[in-house]
């Protein structure tokens, strides 16, 4: 009996080995969706443009016609010339290994960032409102 119940003890981990690693690896990509939202959210808190724009897609770029970094730079610069340090907090995130949906709240407003995996890291995709 002790020996049937070692094979089903080995069969359970050997079994729940990879949902583990899948539940670990899903947390993981969580935890980058998160990091480069704050991080986002952050570069242009601090007036980071520069860093902020790094963090844009080229299919954001190519969307919105942004022909350079340097444009990029130059429009957050005149767009928040005037404003106030956001406040911002994620609610929820959705993610896979190639595309996050971050659920956030700016200064009160929701919204939703969309992340895709490009060259190995997530890139803002898109800014939506709800």
């Amino acid at each position: 009996m002790t020996r049937l119940y070692s094979v089903f003890l080995a069969l359970a981990i050997i079994v729940s080995m990879p949902t583990t690693a899948l539940a670990a690896s899903r947390l993981s990509v969580e935890a980058e969706a998160r990091a480069v939202t704050v991080s986002f959210f952050s570069a242009i808190n601090d007036r980071r443009y520069d860093q902020a724009c790094r963090l844009l897609s080229k299919a954001y770029y190519k969307k919105y016609r942004i022909p350079s970094r340097r444009h990029c730079v130059a429009g957050l610069r005149i767009g928040f010339m005037w404003s106030q340090a956001m406040t911002f907090r994620i609610t929820d995130i959705k993610a896979d290994r190639n595309r996050a949906v971050v659920s956030a709240t700016a200064d009160g407003a929701p919204g939703r960032v969309v992340l895709v995996r490009e060259r190995g890291s997530f890139k803002v995709l898109a800014l939506e409102s709800t």
